[in-house]
């Protein structure tokens, strides 16, 4: 499994530098900059800096400036991993390959944790260019817990890597990304709570929210980093639980696109 996890590395890595040199980070760049100077005007300009008193309540802080940032922050790196593992087969259909990989014994699970780690390479340096512009924007985190920030990092991606791996058999049994992606980071914007605390939601849509384990591993890591909340094993156990969920239902329906699509070719 590793030996097909760091050749898939490997390939994605030189691929990307001669195929897209910079223009694809730049473009994730330049919409994290976008979503973090929104989110300065919003509240310095539109709500004036006066925030309901329900906020704290739900968050457990004031400061709705830094909360919104790591919102915002968060999700375009989610939407970055998951989009770029999701799409690894159907690039693969797309490019003339996938028949290859389908014959070669390399293993699935090396693929895509190949895919991931390269893209988490990628991601982690948009994240870190758009958080420098998070903290001109005003982002300010005085009780950070490290421990918790490590361990709830670790959640966020395992909840990426799971659903990356559903959103992707659903890509290739439709053929298509565009609708596809989008649709999904569409609800998981509204319901998991990257902008607004989820509590101001109406319960059915809170609850529908519950079924992505995007939802509580952003819940976490956010407290960890805005209010210095400590997590513990019980907390992250059902966002492994849920994830594991993901993917097993992930390799097994992927499994199954490509063998009708190898039957169909």
């Amino acid at each position: 499994m590793w030996h097909t996890a760091i050749a898939t590395l490997v390939r994605n890595q030189r691929a990307n530098r001669r195929a897209y040199p910079w223009t694809f980070t730049l473009g994730h760049i330049i919409d994290g900059t976008y979503l973090v100077l929104i989110s300065y005007f919003s509240y310095v300009y539109l709500i004036q800096g006066d925030v309901d008193s329900q906020f704290a309540v739900y968050t457990g802080s004031n400061d709705y400036l830094t909360y919104v940032i790591i919102g915002g922050l968060l999700n375009m790196f989610s939407i970055s991993m998951m989009m770029n593992i999701s799409r690894a087969l159907i690039t693969e259909w797309r490019e003339g390959t996938l028949e290859a990989l389908l014959l070669s014994p390399s293993n699935r699970n090396g693929y895509f944790l190949g895919n991931a780690v390269q893209q988490l390479y990628r991601s982690g340096l948009e994240l870190l260019v758009v958080l420098s512009f998070g903290i001109l924007a005003g982002l300010r985190l005085p009780f950070p817990h490290l421990w918790s920030i490590f361990i709830g990092g670790l959640a966020y991606l395992l909840a990426c890597y799971a659903m990356a791996l559903v959103l992707g058999s659903i890509m290739l049994f439709t053929r298509d990304t565009y609708i596809v992606q989008n649709t999904l980071f569409a609800f998981t914007a509204l319901l998991c709570g990257f902008q607004f605390p989820r509590q101001y939601l109406p319960e059915v849509l809170q609850h529908a929210g519950e079924i992505f384990p995007l939802t509580h591993s952003l819940q976490l890591l956010r407290g960890a980093l805005l209010t210095g909340e400590t997590i513990g094993l019980q907390d992250i156990l059902p966002i492994v639980l849920l994830s594991t969920v993901y993917i097993a239902v992930g390799l097994w329906s992927n499994r199954l696109v490509e063998r009708k699509l190898f039957e169909r070719f």
